[in-house]
């Protein structure tokens, strides 16, 4: 068999051409893969896991009760209050679904005081709340109600349902609905005043 030589050249040739281009569109593809960034993935603020709700109610004379809601028995306990008395309610939530290591949510509520508003909608009893001197405020000012002053009026039995808002539209509603955002939680407590 004879071998045609200039075929055999030109195969040769263009066999390096080909592997030429071949590493260069190899090498042209690497480079540009790493070059390409992938975006950041956008941080989710995951909302917390809220098993109890506590308020610790400082009467006269510094008497103390606290009520307390938790997920997992939800019967929460009658506040007891005098008329004509005032009251200060500080309000703290918490994780304790790991009961070896429960988590105080409260703090990072006060570090988000602008994402966050607590809430008191009282039914069927005369209390006027107020921001106590000790509450947080958030950057434009506004009270986030985590200590709160209660003024309660006259004899009467009813509820206050207490709400935690998240992003809430106004923080100078006078009913939950007025806020908009979302509810992180929302406990009622029974209200007696005697």
């Amino acid at each position: 068999m004879i071998l045609n030589l200039s075929k055999t050249k030109t195969l040769i040739y263009l066999m390096k051409i080909y592997q030429k281009y071949l590493k260069t569109f190899a090498l042209t593809v690497f480079i540009i893969s790493l070059s390409c960034t992938k975006e950041a993935p956008e941080l989710v603020d995951e909302q917390e896991l809220i098993t109890t709700v506590r308020l610790s109610i400082k009467g006269p004379n510094n008497s103390l009760q606290e009520a307390e809601w938790k997920m997992d028995a939800p019967n929460t306990s009658t506040i007891q209050l005098a008329p004509q008395t005032q009251y200060e309610v500080t309000i703290s939530i918490w994780d304790e679904s790991d009961p070896s290591d429960p988590e105080n949510i409260t703090n990072e509520v006060k570090s988000e005081a602008d994402e966050h508003q607590f809430f008191y909608e009282f039914a069927g009893v005369e209390i006027d709340f107020n921001s106590a001197t000790s509450d947080v405020v958030d950057s434009q000012n506004n009270p986030l109600y985590v200590v709160s002053e209660w003024n309660t009026g006259a004899l009467g039995e009813g509820s206050v349902q207490v709400y935690l808002i998240h992003d809430p539209t106004t923080k100078t509603s006078t009913n939950r609905a007025g806020f908009g955002g979302a509810t992180d939680v929302q406990v009622a407590f029974d209200i007696r005043i005697e």
